[in-house]
């Protein structure tokens, strides 16, 4: 998760920490490259130990409803560890928390669960092109579960497009 939910000063931050380390996030600087890379190291021991890791290969929700590329972390992790990927889907989760809000209101959503991918373990000798086509099957596999339309460039969070400008 982003690394703001444990970071944020005052009380409510300090809420956010205690319950993003309960249950236990790896915080991402998305606007520092090497400090993103070091949270894949983290996910990559977690899977190496047998134990489940979640992520979301956008990197950011989508604001405006699309599905956008997948970043290679993803299969970056498949491919060093052969653990299985299962690709979810999540339809209506914009009417939870809408784009540019901080509140979070009482919906129902749904959640489909696919079938495990699983992806050749290569260790370190995979290609840049392998972890493209890898990453590129698991959106086209949750484009087939949540229903979303796809754009094939990367989704970029506010905080970046800001940081940017």
């Amino acid at each position: 998760a982003k690394a703001e939910y444990v970071n944020t000063p005052g009380p409510r931050g300090k809420m956010m920490k205690a319950f993003f380390e309960a249950v236990d996030i790896i915080p991402v600087n998305r606007s520092d490259r090497s400090e993103s890379l070091k949270a894949l190291d983290i996910a990559l021991e977690k899977l190496q130990e047998g134990k489940v890791f979640g992520i979301y290969p956008e990197g950011t929700r989508s604001r405006d409803g699309y599905l956008y590329r997948g970043k290679i972390g993803v299969a970056w992790l498949a491919h060093m560890t052969g653990a299985p990927v299962v690709p979810v889907g999540l339809i209506g989760t914009d009417r939870l928390q809408k784009p540019g809000s901080n509140m979070i209101y009482p919906r129902r959503f749904t959640i489909r669960v696919g079938k495990p991918l699983y992806f050749e373990k290569t260790g370190e000798k995979m290609t840049g092109k392998q972890r493209r086509v890898t990453a590129d099957t698991i959106m086209d596999e949750i484009a087939q579960l949540s229903g979303q339309a796809r754009k094939h460039e990367y989704n970029v969070s506010p905080s970046a497009a800001r940081d940017a400008g």
